[in-house]
Order: structure tokens, then C-alpha cells, then sequence
């Protein structure tokens, strides 16, 4: 990175190339976008690089989502965006192959990631490696018996599905909770299902009952239309 650029400088730069990456959702732009990124000494930005092979993700760009992941020192969320990519385009053994080569120990995330792209393209050898990890890292959670499950019926290996659900009756097994993250102004936040702790809770259910409203509305006026028109 450039040594003339403090420190301010370089949070300004990401700030102002963030919600350019933001929006962008093909892999031209996306080019473009990184080429000033390099202009400007920031390809070594863990953030951005973040942001960049998210699109990569969405593109099934492998190739390029590599060459940006050589460019930084990655972190566990580089890596999850790069398991998740090479699952999605059905680079399974690649995928399990940078998973053992990580410097830091895989999360449950990143299994459930290759475990789900295994159900997708119907491998199930390594979907039973998978959740032999997942195992050690969540063992009561019961939507992962249920992925694998679906993967043993995919293939109509019947008394796989049978055991498993067997076992999870056994355990009394609970799903873990559904939940959603945003970033807004570089900080994340994240959203568990029946969850009303946050301080703007309250906020936020007010705001959807009238999105809610809203749409009852819009649903009643388009069927007076269409009776006055009848």
C-alpha cells in the first residue's frame, strides 16, 4: 500500500469505493472498479477484496475471485466467500481442498456452506465429510441432519434417511434459530428470527406493519379497480 497515504486517507478511499461495489452486481463494472482500486494502492484492502469476491460469488467467477484472494492475506471471511463460490459452480473436491489448507480452523459456517453445495450437486461423499466437522463444531443442530438427510433421499438411499432422522428424534434435536445480517456505514448487523433485544426493535417492527399496511392497501385499491372495470 502506498506509504505516502495515511491512515484517514485510506479509510476515505474505502469509504468512497464501498458503495460503488455495493451496487454493482456484474463482473464488468466490477473490473473497472477494481482497476481504480489498484490505481489508488488499495488492493490489499481486506474490505473491499471482501466486497469484490462476494461479486465474484454471485458471477460464479472463480478465476478471478482467486486471483483477488492471492492479492491479500485472507481471512476467514475471504475464505468463506471462496468454499461457498467454488461450491456453488460444483468445485467440491476444490473447495474441501481449501478448506484443509486454511491457516485458521474452518467454522460451522463454512462447512454448512460445502455441506449445502453438496446436496445442490448431489455428492455425498463429501457432504459425510462435512458433517463429521459439523458435528464436532454444532452437534445439536438439527438443520444440518436434515441437510444431509435430503441428500441421502436426492439419492434414494433410504435407509441413510431413515437413521438420521432416527437419531434426531432420539436427541430431541432443536433448529437453530434463522437468522440475517446488513452492513450499513461499515458496521454489521445481525437479525435472529423472534429476536426483539436490539434498542430500535421496536422501530423496525413498526416500519414493516406499515410496509405491511401499505401493501394491504395497494391490494384493496387494485381489486376496486378491477370491479369498477368489470
Amino acid at each position: 500500500m502506498a506509504a505516502s497515504a495515511g491512515v484517514l486517507t485510506i479509510k476515505g478511499l474505502e469509504d468512497m469505493f464501498a458503495p460503488l461495489l455495493q451496487n454493482c452486481v456484474n463482473m464488468l463494472n466490477m473490473k473497472k472498479i477494481h482497476a481504480q482500486i489498484v490505481k489508488f494502492s488499495l488492493s490489499q484492502s481486506n474490505f473491499l477484496v471482501t466486497k469484490m469476491v462476494d461479486i465474484c460469488d454471485g458471477n460464479g467467477e472463480i478465476q478471478y475471485a482467486s486471483l483477488l484472494f492471492n492479492e491479500i492475506e485472507p481471512g476467514i471471511e475471504h475464505y468463506g466467500c471462496l468454499v461457498d463460490l467454488l461450491g456453488r459452480t460444483g468445485c467440491l473436491d476444490r473447495g474441501l481442498e481449501t478448506i484443509k489448507t486454511m491457516p485458521m480452523k474452518p467454522d460451522s459456517a463454512i462447512w454448512g456452506s460445502l455441506l449445502s453445495s453438496c446436496r445442490t450437486h448431489g455428492n455425498l461423499d463429501i457432504a459425510v465429510v462435512a458433517m463429521e466437522h459439523l458435528l464436532e463444531l454444532e452437534p445439536d443442530d438439527t438443520g444440518n441432519y436434515v441437510l444431509l438427510s435430503n441428500i441421502y433421499a436426492d439419492l434414494g438411499k433410504w435407509e441413510g434417511v431413515s437413521k438420521l432422522r432416527k437419531l434426531i428424534r432420539s436427541k430431541s434435536m432443536k433448529k437453530t434459530p434463522g437468522c440475517s445480517m446488513i452492513e450499513a456505514n461499515n458496521v454489521v448487523q445481525e437479525f435472529v428470527s423472534a429476536d426483539d433485544s436490539k434498542p430500535f426493535s421496536k422501530d423496525i417492527y413498526r416500519m414493516l406493519e406499515l410496509v405491511a399496511l401499505h401493501q394491504s392497501i395497494g391490494d384493496d385499491l387494485d381489486e376496486t379497480l378491477l370491479e369498477l372495470e368489470g
